[in-house]
Formats: C-alpha cells, structure tokens, sequence
C-alpha cells in the first residue's frame, strides 16, 4: 500500500513538472505606458467611438508586485478590452490554461471576462473561448481562468480581459501554461465550424 501511495505521489509530482509557462509581455503590469501602447506590452481597445473606457496601470491596489491593470467605463459602450497575441504554432495541439487575478467594483449585469481568441492569418477572430463572467463587487483578489486545447489551423493565440458593462476592474499576475499530461503528444484537434458567430476582435 505503502508503495503504491508513493508510485501516485510521484506520478502526481511529475505531471506537475510538466506545467510550462509561456512567456507573456507585461504579466504584472510594472512596466511603464510606452508611446505606442497605454499599458505596455497590451493591446487596449473598445467597440467604437470616442474613448469610452480608461486604461491605465495603478500602484494602490496590486496583488502580485508592485502595480496592477485597472480598466473604468466612462461613457456607455459595448466593450471594452485589453489583450496581446502570441503565435499559436509553438501551442498547436497542447492544452493551455490563462489565468489572473481580478477585482471589481460595480460591474454590470453584461459582466467581465477572461478570454482567448484563436484568430487567422488575416487576424480574423475564428473562435473565442470566455470563462466565468465577474459581476458586481469583488473586494478580494479572485483567480479567473480559461482552458483550452489550441487547434492546429489557427495562427495566434490572443489573450484578453473584456468589460462588456460598467464598472471598474483590476487584473494581475496574469500567466499563461500548457497542462499536458507527461509525455502527452500534441493532439490532432478536429475543426469547427466557423460559421454564424459574432466574436470580440
């Protein structure tokens, strides 16, 4: 019995070594605003108009480091949303796990999300994948999440944070891994249809 418990133990262990982080720009937003990009290393955009939304990086509230992300709707809008793309070829294949922390004040009924875009060549947006949508108010550092095995007609991964309401959102310690089982083989993932979905950019 003895044995066969230290056997899973280190089954266990080695499936946790098998984690590998995938290097992101930014991931706890220390960097400072750049001329091209308001929150270095990120894209920051929203549905239309005039500037809805306020980007910025903040030094009051952080749970890894020394600063963090927060995003406000001022004015009524769809979305708005923060993001950066990687090349999905290195991922194709492998399942992968986005993850932050978040906290929130005030966040509508629309929500807040974590999410991951698999777009074309073109930068057409082929599938997005959300996970839990955030309402109301968060007033603890909460660990939101999306997972997802990359296909292999894809040609970057994007991933993001969407306010789809209004209110007020922190995020930190933002990671990005593969979770594959040791010595899994990247798998040939069947694709899906396209057709007649509307997907955040």
């Amino acid at each position: 019995m003895m044995h066969r418990t230290a056997l899973l133990l280190a089954l266990a262990a080695a499936g946790a070594a098998e984690s590998k982080e995938i290097k992101l720009q930014n991931p706890s937003f220390e960097e400072p605003a750049t001329v091209h990009d308001v929150v270095s290393g990120w894209r920051a955009l929203q549905h239309s108009g005039e500037d809805s939304y306020e980007f910025t990086t903040v030094g009051d509230i952080f749970a890894k480091g020394k600063r963090s992300f927060r995003l406000t709707r001022i004015k009524e809008q769809h979305y708005g949303a923060l993001d950066q793309s990687l090349p999905a070829a290195p991922l194709a294949g492998r399942k992968i796990e986005y993850r932050f922390q978040v906290r929130t004040r005030d966040v509508g009924p629309g929500g807040f999300y974590p999410y991951v875009n698999l777009t074309s060549s073109s930068g057409d947006v082929l599938e997005q994948i959300r996970g839990d949508a955030v309402v109301g108010t968060v007033d603890k550092w909460k660990t939101v999440s999306v997972t997802l095995t990359v296909p292999n007609d894809v040609h970057n991964v994007v991933v993001g944070m969407l306010l789809m309401d209004a209110g007020t959102i922190w995020a930190d310690d933002v990671s990005l891994r593969t979770i594959d089982a040791p010595g899994t083989k990247p798998l040939a993932v069947e694709e899906k249809p396209k057709a007649g979905k509307i997907m955040i950019p």
